[in-house]
């Protein structure tokens, strides 16, 4: 393809403090592959050859061996390092790249998992000459009992929500336009008689959502590089741009005038403007085009504003962000049947044929053991993921749960519905229910624990 692509992999998983606090969070283990694997993996099968990988400088070395040496990924890897105690948002990120960016660019998030063909988000771009196209796939139900997160069992918390304006279309891409964040809405949502008057049925959407995969033309970076103020892409880049494709230049005279949406200036908002026009190229091909008369459906992408956002809402396929630790248990659940899929070197064996597992153990179908893991006599395996070097003792029962890397679990343990982090040792007869288990923690034997957050090795921490 035509763009430069970037992964955003400089998180420090906010939001699952209790996973990334001994694993960073690109290589938290999904379905035994670190989990920048997926982005790589999706841009591999889409046939890049070069990726721009952003992250942390104290995560760059075990993200580099992880993806050259352990997994041989074939991508040319180019890892920029920010530096540990900067707090940047991903408009930051992309800032910081702007001279390496040389053309349009397609910016993807580590913890994206989705088996999109990329070439679905690239038609909708290129068709409409999009300043940005967004993936947007369909919310996981919250009001699902199927899966249980491991932890403290609390009041549920409401999910924050994005309210998502589409035009009712029905082509392969939507034009965004209106993109609120539900915590920025009091009662009601504003929508001007203008706006309205273009589009009289404009589709609410509440349920969508935001994969953090996008395509951008090159002028936004620069755009970014100028506006310094602009620290996020989803929370406050896509709100402006999905706002000034609706709005016109201010004439100069205006140039004190303050844009409330963004609170810059008359003369930043005409910056903005100057920045999205089309190059001298663009112009020629367009007006020697012979199947298109510039009217109709493609109107607005030459005779509108430069500014133009769309969307290819996923309505079929797999499409998961695992930023949450529910959202990490599900990731794994799903990942048996669907990671060959992912891979772009097709069929990914669901057992490890480096594993070692006893005759008289069962391991279900939709089970994964890792590479070098050890099951002895009588064990019994239920929808979870076993990494790698484990070593799992006689007459253990594991179900619904995720045991990480170099996991000791002794004989005659029950662990239901949990997530066990690397180098945690389960010794004999304990049960372990509904639990996060943290990284090289040691749990007694005959230990009982349900709904708990174990992750000092001192003390038993229930909250």
């Amino acid at each position: 393809m035509e763009f430069q692509a970037v992964i955003l992999a400089a998180g420090r998983g906010s939001r699952m403090l209790d996973l990334t606090s001994s694993t960073p969070k690109p290589l938290l283990p999904i379905g035994n592959k670190p989990l920048i694997w997926y982005p790589i993996s999706l841009l591999e099968k889409a046939g890049f050859a070069d990726v721009i990988v952003i992250c942390l400088e104290s995560t760059s070395t075990d993200i580099k061996n992880a993806l050259t040496n352990v997994y041989d990924v074939k991508l040319n890897i180019d890892i920029v390092t920010i530096p540990n105690d900067e707090d940047w948002g991903t408009a930051d990120s992309l800032r910081y790249i702007k001279d390496k960016v040389k053309s349009d660019i397609i910016v993807l998030s580590c913890d994206l998992i989705t088996d999109i063909q990329l070439h679905r988000l690239a038609d909708v771009h290129r068709t409409y000459d999009a300043s940005v196209t967004m993936l947007l796939g369909n919310l996981p139900d919250q009001s699902s009992e199927a899966i249980t997160v491991p932890g403290v069992k609390s009041k549920k918390k409401h999910v924050q929500q994005d309210i998502v304006g589409l035009d009712d279309k029905k082509e392969k891409g939507r034009h965004i336009l209106m993109l609120e964040s539900e915590a920025d809405v009091e009662e009601s949502i504003s929508v001007k008689m203008s706006l309205l008057k273009q589009y009289p049925r404009i589709n609410i959407k509440t349920k969508l959502l935001d994969a953090h995969l996008y395509i951008m033309k090159k002028w936004i970076v620069d755009f970014l590089a100028e506006h310094k103020s602009i620290s996020t892409i989803k929370g406050e880049l896509l709100p402006y741009l999905v706002k000034k494709q609706f709005q016109k230049p201010k004439s100069k005279k205006d140039e004190n005038v303050q844009d409330t949406s963004m609170m810059v200036s008359s003369e930043q908002v005409q910056d903005i403007y100057s920045l999205a026009v089309e190059d001298d190229m663009t112009k020629w091909v367009r007006e020697l085009s012979t199947w298109n008369d510039h009217t109709g459906d493609m109107e607005e992408c030459y005779h509108g504003n430069n500014i133009r956002c769309y969307a290819h809402v996923m309505e079929e396929g797999f499409c998961i962000r695992a930023n949450t630790l529910a959202s990490y248990v599900e990731a794994n659940r799903h990942m048996p049947k669907y990671i060959s899929t992912l891979s772009a070197n097709g069929e990914e064996s669901l057992i490890h044929s480096a594993s070692n597992i006893k005759n008289r153990s069962q391991v279900g179908h939709d089970c994964m053991v890792g590479e070098g893991s050890n099951l002895s006599e009588k064990v019994s395996v239920k929808k979870s993921i076993i990494g790698k070097h484990c070593n799992i003792g006689d007459k253990v029962r594991i179900t619904t749960s995720v045991i990480m890397d170099h996991v000791t679990i002794s004989d005659g343990c029950s662990i239901q519905g949990s997530v066990i982090c690397s180098d945690a040792h389960i010794n004999e007869q304990s049960e372990i229910k509904d639990c996060l288990v943290g990284g090289s923690q040691t749990i007694p034997e005959k230990s009982k624990h349900t709904s708990e957050v174990i992750v000092d090795s001192e003390r038993m921490m229930e909250f």
